[in-house]
Protein backbone atom coordinates (compact mmCIF):
# COMPACT_ATOMS: atom_id res chain seq x y z
CA UNK A 1 0.00 0.00 0.00
CA UNK A 2 1.55 3.28 -0.73
CA UNK A 3 1.82 6.38 1.05
CA UNK A 4 -0.43 9.31 0.10
CA UNK A 5 1.96 12.20 -1.33
CA UNK A 6 5.13 10.02 -1.77
CA UNK A 7 6.05 9.56 -5.67
CA UNK A 8 8.26 6.73 -7.14
CA UNK A 9 8.81 7.56 -10.41
CA UNK A 10 8.68 5.96 -13.66
CA UNK A 11 6.55 2.99 -12.53
CA UNK A 12 4.12 0.92 -14.93
CA UNK A 13 0.46 1.72 -15.43
CA UNK A 14 0.80 5.20 -12.87
CA UNK A 15 0.03 7.96 -15.04
CA UNK A 16 1.97 10.99 -13.95
CA UNK A 17 1.75 14.43 -14.25
CA UNK A 18 4.56 17.19 -15.29
CA UNK A 19 5.29 18.15 -11.75
CA UNK A 20 6.86 14.02 -10.92
CA UNK A 21 8.77 14.44 -14.19
CA UNK A 22 10.08 18.11 -13.10
CA UNK A 23 10.92 16.28 -9.20
CA UNK A 24 12.43 13.49 -11.11
CA UNK A 25 15.10 16.02 -13.10
CA UNK A 26 15.43 18.19 -9.99
CA UNK A 27 18.66 16.16 -9.49
CA UNK A 28 20.53 18.02 -11.93
CA UNK A 29 22.00 21.42 -11.01
CA UNK A 30 21.44 24.52 -13.36
CA UNK A 31 23.86 25.32 -16.20
CA UNK A 32 24.17 24.86 -19.93
CA UNK A 33 26.18 21.00 -21.15
CA UNK A 34 28.85 22.62 -22.72
CA UNK A 35 30.58 25.93 -22.76
CA UNK A 36 32.18 24.61 -26.66
CA UNK A 37 29.05 24.73 -28.46
CA UNK A 38 26.12 25.54 -26.21
CA UNK A 39 24.71 29.12 -25.89
CA UNK A 40 27.90 30.63 -27.41
CA UNK A 41 27.65 33.96 -27.78
CA UNK A 42 29.45 36.12 -30.51
CA UNK A 43 29.28 39.62 -31.79
CA UNK A 44 27.22 40.08 -35.26
CA UNK A 45 26.39 43.17 -37.07
CA UNK A 46 26.00 46.53 -35.29
CA UNK A 47 25.22 46.32 -31.96
CA UNK A 48 23.27 42.73 -32.16
CA UNK A 49 24.96 39.07 -31.09
CA UNK A 50 24.21 35.55 -32.39
CA UNK A 51 23.53 33.30 -29.79
CA UNK A 52 24.23 29.97 -30.80
CA UNK A 53 22.06 26.69 -30.33
CA UNK A 54 21.94 24.71 -27.33
CA UNK A 55 21.16 22.75 -24.47
CA UNK A 56 20.53 23.75 -20.75
CA UNK A 57 19.30 23.21 -17.79
CA UNK A 58 17.48 25.06 -14.96
CA UNK A 59 16.90 23.72 -11.63
CA UNK A 60 14.98 26.83 -10.03
CA UNK A 61 13.35 24.93 -6.98
CA UNK A 62 14.25 21.46 -4.53
CA UNK A 63 11.54 19.52 -6.87
CA UNK A 64 12.01 21.13 -9.94
CA UNK A 65 14.10 20.78 -12.89
CA UNK A 66 13.88 21.77 -16.72
CA UNK A 67 15.51 20.67 -19.73
CA UNK A 68 15.78 23.87 -22.23
CA UNK A 69 16.56 23.51 -25.67
CA UNK A 70 17.31 25.57 -28.17
CA UNK A 71 18.32 24.00 -32.02
CA UNK A 72 18.79 27.17 -33.98
CA UNK A 73 20.74 30.16 -33.95
CA UNK A 74 18.99 33.33 -32.32
CA UNK A 75 20.28 37.25 -33.20
CA UNK A 76 19.75 39.66 -29.95
CA UNK A 77 19.76 43.52 -30.77
CA UNK A 78 21.14 44.94 -27.60
CA UNK A 79 19.68 48.81 -26.61
CA UNK A 80 21.34 51.90 -28.03
CA UNK A 81 24.46 52.67 -25.90
CA UNK A 82 24.52 55.81 -24.40
CA UNK A 83 26.28 59.05 -25.18
CA UNK A 84 28.13 59.69 -21.95
CA UNK A 85 28.33 57.30 -19.97
CA UNK A 86 29.50 53.49 -20.15
CA UNK A 87 27.53 50.56 -18.91
CA UNK A 88 27.83 46.93 -18.62
CA UNK A 89 24.15 44.78 -20.44
CA UNK A 90 24.07 41.12 -19.68
CA UNK A 91 22.59 38.33 -21.54
CA UNK A 92 20.58 35.78 -19.80
CA UNK A 93 18.58 32.75 -20.65
CA UNK A 94 15.13 33.48 -18.40
CA UNK A 95 12.78 31.09 -17.36
CA UNK A 96 9.36 32.53 -16.37
CA UNK A 97 6.86 30.09 -14.36
CA UNK A 98 4.00 32.45 -15.30
CA UNK A 99 4.13 32.14 -18.67
CA UNK A 100 5.99 28.81 -18.73
CA UNK A 101 8.56 29.86 -21.47
CA UNK A 102 12.24 30.51 -21.60
CA UNK A 103 14.02 33.05 -23.52
CA UNK A 104 16.92 34.64 -24.21
CA UNK A 105 16.69 38.64 -23.18
CA UNK A 106 19.13 41.11 -22.86
CA UNK A 107 19.25 42.73 -19.22
CA UNK A 108 20.35 46.40 -19.53
CA UNK A 109 22.62 47.64 -17.09
CA UNK A 110 23.21 51.19 -15.47
CA UNK A 111 24.90 53.94 -17.07
CA UNK A 112 27.59 55.38 -14.74
CA UNK A 113 31.22 56.56 -14.57
CA UNK A 114 32.12 53.07 -12.59
CA UNK A 115 29.27 50.79 -14.13
CA UNK A 116 27.94 47.54 -12.45
CA UNK A 117 26.16 44.54 -14.39
CA UNK A 118 22.38 44.37 -13.90
CA UNK A 119 21.34 41.31 -11.18
CA UNK A 120 19.72 38.16 -12.05
CA UNK A 121 16.78 36.45 -11.20
CA UNK A 122 16.88 33.50 -9.39
CA UNK A 123 13.89 32.41 -7.72
CA UNK A 124 11.01 30.29 -7.98
CA UNK A 125 9.38 32.31 -10.62
CA UNK A 126 11.57 33.76 -12.60
CA UNK A 127 15.28 32.32 -13.12
CA UNK A 128 18.41 33.17 -15.07
CA UNK A 129 21.18 31.53 -16.36
CA UNK A 130 23.56 34.53 -17.77
CA UNK A 131 25.67 33.80 -20.39
CA UNK A 132 27.88 36.94 -21.16
CA UNK A 133 28.07 40.37 -19.55
CA UNK A 134 28.85 43.04 -22.74
CA UNK A 135 30.78 45.94 -22.18
CA UNK A 136 28.93 49.08 -23.67
CA UNK A 137 31.38 52.20 -23.47
CA UNK A 138 29.79 55.62 -24.18
CA UNK A 139 28.48 56.31 -27.57
CA UNK A 140 29.34 52.84 -29.10
CA UNK A 141 28.28 51.72 -32.35
CA UNK A 142 29.36 48.37 -33.07
CA UNK A 143 30.58 45.15 -30.53
CA UNK A 144 33.50 43.27 -30.73
CA UNK A 145 35.04 40.13 -29.41
CA UNK A 146 36.70 41.76 -26.70
CA UNK A 147 33.55 43.73 -24.96
CA UNK A 148 31.80 40.25 -24.57
CA UNK A 149 32.89 38.35 -21.36
CA UNK A 150 31.58 34.49 -21.25
CA UNK A 151 30.44 33.81 -18.08
CA UNK A 152 29.01 30.49 -18.57
CA UNK A 153 31.47 28.77 -16.01
CA UNK A 154 30.68 30.91 -13.82
CA UNK A 155 28.66 28.88 -11.54
CA UNK A 156 26.91 31.58 -8.97
CA UNK A 157 25.96 33.04 -12.91
CA UNK A 158 25.39 29.81 -14.93
CA UNK A 159 27.63 27.34 -14.46
CA UNK A 160 27.42 23.38 -16.04
CA UNK A 161 25.26 21.01 -15.78
CA UNK A 162 25.69 18.35 -13.46
CA UNK A 163 23.77 15.06 -13.04
CA UNK A 164 23.40 13.33 -9.96
CA UNK A 165 24.77 15.13 -7.12
CA UNK A 166 25.15 18.68 -6.01
CA UNK A 167 28.61 18.26 -6.46
CA UNK A 168 31.64 17.66 -5.05
CA UNK A 169 33.31 19.57 -1.89
CA UNK A 170 36.12 20.83 -3.64
CA UNK A 171 36.22 23.74 -0.84
CA UNK A 172 35.74 21.46 2.04
CA UNK A 173 38.26 18.74 1.00
CA UNK A 174 40.78 21.25 -0.20
CA UNK A 175 40.93 22.40 3.07
CA UNK A 176 41.08 19.48 4.85
CA UNK A 177 44.40 18.22 2.55
CA UNK A 178 45.91 21.61 3.23
CA UNK A 179 45.63 21.17 6.79
CA UNK A 180 46.52 17.64 6.92
CA UNK A 181 50.32 19.22 4.63
CA UNK A 182 50.54 21.86 6.87
CA UNK A 183 50.55 19.54 9.60
CA UNK A 184 52.91 17.16 7.80
CA UNK A 185 55.30 19.53 7.34
CA UNK A 186 55.48 21.28 10.38
CA UNK A 187 56.30 17.33 11.78
CA UNK A 188 58.91 17.49 9.07
CA UNK A 189 60.54 20.84 10.06
CA UNK A 190 60.58 19.62 13.94
CA UNK A 191 62.19 16.55 13.01
CA UNK A 192 64.84 18.12 10.68
CA UNK A 193 65.52 21.18 13.57
CA UNK A 194 66.02 18.10 16.09
CA UNK A 195 67.80 15.74 14.12
CA UNK A 196 71.20 14.85 15.34
CA UNK A 197 72.02 11.66 13.85
CA UNK A 198 74.31 12.58 11.33
CA UNK A 199 73.86 11.98 7.68
CA UNK A 200 70.49 13.18 6.62
CA UNK A 201 71.12 13.11 2.92
CA UNK A 202 72.22 14.50 -0.61
CA UNK A 203 70.34 17.15 -2.32
CA UNK A 204 71.27 18.60 -5.74
CA UNK A 205 71.08 22.37 -6.12
CA UNK A 206 71.60 24.73 -8.85
CA UNK A 207 73.26 27.57 -8.88
CA UNK A 208 71.93 29.72 -12.07
CA UNK A 209 74.26 32.40 -13.75
CA UNK A 210 71.49 35.47 -12.89
CA UNK A 211 70.76 34.21 -9.33
CA UNK A 212 74.17 35.70 -7.86
CA UNK A 213 74.12 39.10 -5.84
CA UNK A 214 76.77 41.43 -4.77
CA UNK A 215 77.66 40.81 -0.99
CA UNK A 216 80.18 41.87 1.64
CA UNK A 217 79.31 38.74 3.60
CA UNK A 218 83.14 36.84 3.32
CA UNK A 219 86.62 38.46 1.94
CA UNK A 220 87.87 38.12 -0.98
CA UNK A 221 84.22 36.49 -2.08
CA UNK A 222 82.50 39.41 -3.33
CA UNK A 223 79.08 37.19 -4.58
CA UNK A 224 76.55 34.89 -3.03
CA UNK A 225 73.68 33.22 -4.16
CA UNK A 226 70.55 31.83 -1.81
CA UNK A 227 68.76 28.78 -3.39
CA UNK A 228 66.34 26.76 -2.24
CA UNK A 229 66.93 23.51 -0.35
CA UNK A 230 63.57 22.62 1.58
CA UNK A 231 65.57 20.24 3.37
CA UNK A 232 67.96 22.58 4.72
CA UNK A 233 67.65 23.93 8.69
CA UNK A 234 69.81 26.42 10.45
CA UNK A 235 70.73 23.42 12.32
CA UNK A 236 71.90 21.14 9.78
CA UNK A 237 75.70 21.16 8.73
CA UNK A 238 76.23 21.18 5.12
CA UNK A 239 79.22 20.32 3.01
CA UNK A 240 78.93 21.13 -1.24
CA UNK A 241 80.89 19.85 -3.75
CA UNK A 242 80.86 20.29 -7.58
CA UNK A 243 78.79 17.98 -10.16
CA UNK A 244 81.40 16.61 -12.16
CA UNK A 245 80.05 18.47 -15.33
CA UNK A 246 80.01 21.86 -12.96
CA UNK A 247 83.69 21.20 -11.71
CA UNK A 248 85.79 23.48 -13.99
CA UNK A 249 83.32 25.98 -13.88
CA UNK A 250 83.00 26.06 -10.07
CA UNK A 251 86.82 26.36 -10.06
CA UNK A 252 87.02 29.04 -12.72
CA UNK A 253 84.40 31.15 -10.45
CA UNK A 254 86.03 30.42 -7.21
CA UNK A 255 83.23 29.16 -5.21
CA UNK A 256 83.98 29.28 -1.68
CA UNK A 257 84.67 26.20 0.37
CA UNK A 258 82.04 26.90 2.91
CA UNK A 259 78.09 27.17 2.61
CA UNK A 260 75.46 28.04 5.08
CA UNK A 261 72.18 26.79 5.51
CA UNK A 262 68.94 28.57 7.06
CA UNK A 263 65.40 27.30 6.88
CA UNK A 264 64.95 26.03 3.37
CA UNK A 265 67.63 27.37 1.98
CA UNK A 266 71.67 27.02 1.68
CA UNK A 267 73.94 30.24 0.27
CA UNK A 268 77.01 29.98 -1.49
CA UNK A 269 79.27 32.76 -2.14
CA UNK A 270 81.89 32.67 -5.23
CA UNK A 271 84.71 35.68 -6.57
CA UNK A 272 83.21 35.79 -9.73
CA UNK A 273 80.23 35.27 -11.29
CA UNK A 274 80.06 32.13 -12.87
CA UNK A 275 79.70 31.61 -16.99
CA UNK A 276 77.47 28.89 -16.61
CA UNK A 277 75.14 27.37 -14.43
CA UNK A 278 76.96 25.24 -11.79
CA UNK A 279 74.94 21.82 -10.31
CA UNK A 280 75.85 21.37 -6.43
CA UNK A 281 75.82 17.92 -4.62
CA UNK A 282 74.66 18.98 -1.65
CA UNK A 283 75.11 16.63 1.93
CA UNK A 284 73.13 17.80 5.07
CA UNK A 285 73.93 16.53 8.34
CA UNK A 286 72.19 16.61 11.56
CA UNK A 287 73.15 19.03 14.45
CA UNK A 288 76.38 18.19 16.39
CA UNK A 289 75.65 17.22 20.25
CA UNK A 290 78.11 16.19 22.75
CA UNK A 291 77.90 12.54 21.71
CA UNK A 292 78.38 12.91 18.18
CA UNK A 293 80.93 15.19 18.50
CA UNK A 294 82.48 12.66 20.41
CA UNK A 295 81.81 9.88 18.23
CA UNK A 296 83.42 11.82 15.07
Amino acid sequence: MSTAGIVTYPLGGITYDAEDAAAYFSTRTSGVFSTEEDFAVAPAEGTSVTVSGGRAWLHPSRWAGFSVTAREDTTLTLPQADSYLPRIDRIVLRYDATSRTTTLQVLQGAAGSSPTAPDISRTEMVYDLCLVEVARPAGQTSLTTADITDTRADAALCGLMRDGVTGIPVNALGAQALAKAKETAALCDALLQSYTGGYLGIWPVTLTTSGWAKSTDLPSYPYKQTAELRAARESSRPEAVPALDSFNTAIAAGIAGVCETKDGTITFWAEEVPEQDILMQVTLLGKMTAENQQEA
